[in-house]
């Protein structure tokens, strides 16, 4: 009984959002959810490829990011929120537990923040989305990348501007802050490269 209102409760979910996603001949697993604190009418917030699955969920905080994912990957359960934009290249693997988060959520300035929880409580109290106002003029965001054939390992974290290159491994527990080079290996926090992939298992 209850996986089947798990299952109900899942097709009724993504029905509310089908509208906002263009799709191939791809699949979502259970875990898929996609959240939109301030939906647009007709805009598509994320596209998908071909012969991909996703069990993420993905999260868009504004009414202007996009994410776009390509053919032939796998997103496990992990977490996408973007204000910006993030995309996903093709032959991609993300494990579960990791996070891509294209901006900073505040200001590094304290009054700003400051002005952050007063403008959350001052919605909340009057039955808006908590972000309703959010003042995003102040929070710095760039774009994200994740290049074809590249690994994700669990429980990562990839912040803004970030391009993970063509074919690069990210180790897992990773806080990557700047570009991974293409057929790398990284880990740590912040990630550093551990070693190249041999040439001999690199894609020509």
């Amino acid at each position: 009984m209850l996986s089947f209102l798990k299952k109900m409760l899942f097709k009724y979910r993504l029905k509310r959002v089908r509208k906002y996603i263009v799709i191939g001949n791809s699949h979502f697993f259970g875990g898929f959810n996609l959240t939109l604190f301030k939906p647009k009418p007709n805009k598509i917030f994320l596209t998908i490829g071909n012969d991909t699955i996703l069990d993420c969920k993905i999260v868009f905080e504004t009414d202007n990011g996009s994410v776009s994912i390509g053919n032939n990957s796998y997103i496990g359960n992990s977490t996408i929120i973007c204000k910006d934009k993030v995309i996903f290249e093709d032959n991609i693997f993300v494990a579960w537990g990791c996070y891509f988060y294209d901006h900073n959520s505040h200001s590094i300035n304290y009054l700003d923040r400051e002005q952050d929880i007063l403008q959350q409580l001052e919605d909340f109290r009057a039955g808006k989305l908590f972000i309703e106002n959010k003042n995003w003029d102040v929070v710095t965001h760039k774009p994200i990348k994740i290049c074809s054939n590249a690994w994700i390992g669990m429980n990562c974290l990839i912040l803004k501007g970030v391009t993970v290159g063509e074919g690069a491994i990210v180790g897992a527990g990773s806080v990557v802050t700047k570009d991974v080079a293409p057929w790398t290996i990284v880990g740590g926090n912040p990630a550093v490269v551990i070693k190249e992939i041999p040439l001999k298992l690199r894609k020509k």
